[in-house]
């Protein structure tokens, strides 16, 4: 499916942030603590009704450290007031004995997946952790039915890369209440910390590159729109086409190879088809060279591409692919991060992590062109 826009179009873009709680927080009256029994109390509830940091309220329920009697004794009944009790998941890692955390992705044959998971494991096997990863390939169903087996297998939170438009979301919101949640490479949500790369910041940097040698027509190649979890991409790429004055084009397809190929090859199939293609992976961006030989064009003269996610093998195409780098790993280590910081009460802010170009040579140079076009 493929979506051609000239209008002027003006599309709001928010990134949400969770602030940290503070030490010195006001005390938050009846309405609060009515609100605070509709979730599991925390350490840093405690901590906060007692105007002490969560350190100092670990050590007054645990024993140790420097805390004076009156202070243990008043955490511990302000605790007992609230309902608190220890998260026995966060005890055990912050004590070595093993917890799991599941992951759920999208499209695991996309390598970008893997270093996310090396990240992740890079934080279990510090903390005494498992890791149970399983895989959607955007299907809601698939989806909905991993979400329920890490739930049923007792995870002690779940990083998921979330399919658009499902119902994964509010199952475990409805039936795994307290147990924490990540989203990765997602657009930011109100209620769930979200870590991947900066979407927006990577679709100016490639639409940049683009525009920089002198096109002025790009497609934007994205899954089905109701299955789009990062949604802010393609709500930017919209955005800058209109303020550069080019015409963009949102294609849809299946994000498998073989339906990027066949997407792309009927697109170039086509006599006033678009000729430069804006990706979501470098996986996707190697099936666009696939269709251009099959049909005798040649990439970086005849047809343009810029993927992302930098994968090392993206290097080694012929001619070396442009394309938007992440650390990939730093994703997954994020992601465990919070999963951590959450069961241990605490409330990490959504990680964006930067991109920046790596450029290749799979865009064509029309500048020139588009100078005398200008003159």
């Amino acid at each position: 499916m493929r979506h051609t826009f000239s209008r002027r179009c003006h599309v709001a873009l928010a990134h949400v942030t969770i602030a940290p709680a503070r030490h010195d927080a006001p005390d938050p009256g009846p309405l609060g603590w009515r609100a605070m029994r509709d979730r599991r109390p925390t350490l840093r509830d405690v901590a906060r009704a007692a105007g002490i940091s969560s350190a100092q309220a670990s050590m007054a329920l645990n024993g140790t450290g420097r805390v004076s009697a009156a202070t243990a004794a008043r955490v511990k009944e302000i605790a007992q007031e609230l309902g608190y009790s220890p998260n026995p998941t966060a005890r055990a890692l912050r004590t070595g004995n093993t917890a799991t955390f599941g992951l759920v992705v999208r499209n695991l044959p996309n390598s970008y997946f893997l270093d996310v998971i090396r990240g992740m494991d890079d934080v279990c096997a510090e903390s005494g952790a498992t890791l149970l990863i399983m895989e959607s390939e955007y299907d809601h169903t698939q989806e909905h039915t991993a979400v329920e087996r890490m739930a049923k297998s007792g995870v002690s939170g779940l990083a998921i890369a979330p399919i658009g438009g499902g119902t994964a979301l509010d199952w475990w919101r409805e039936h795994a209440p307290g147990t924490p949640l990540v989203l990765l490479n997602s657009a930011p949500h109100d209620e769930f910390v979200t870590i991947g790369p900066d979407g927006p910041l990577a679709v100016e940097q490639a639409l940049g590159e683009f525009r920089r040698l002198g096109h002025r027509r790009v497609a934007f190649v994205g899954a089905p729109v109701a299955l789009q979890a990062d949604t802010d991409r393609a709500a930017r790429f919209t955005e800058l086409c209109d303020a550069w004055d080019m015409q963009g084009e949102l294609v849809e397809s299946w994000l498998t190879f073989d339906a990027i190929e066949h997407t792309i090859g009927a697109l170039l199939d086509r006599p006033d088809g678009p000729r430069a293609f804006l990706m979501n992976s470098d996986y996707t961006a190697s099936a666009v060279y696939v269709a251009a030989r099959e049909r005798g064009l040649r990439i970086g003269y005849d047809v343009s591409v810029i993927g992302h996610d930098a994968i090392p093998t993206s290097q080694l195409l012929a001619p070396p692919l442009t394309t938007i780098g992440v650390d990939r790993r730093e994703v997954g280590r994020a992601a465990a991060g919070a999963l951590v910081t959450l069961l241990d009460g605490g409330r990490p802010r959504n990680g964006l992590l930067p991109t920046a170009l790596v450029a290749g040579s799979s865009v064509a140079d029309h500048s020139a062109d588009s100078a005398d076009t200008h003159a």
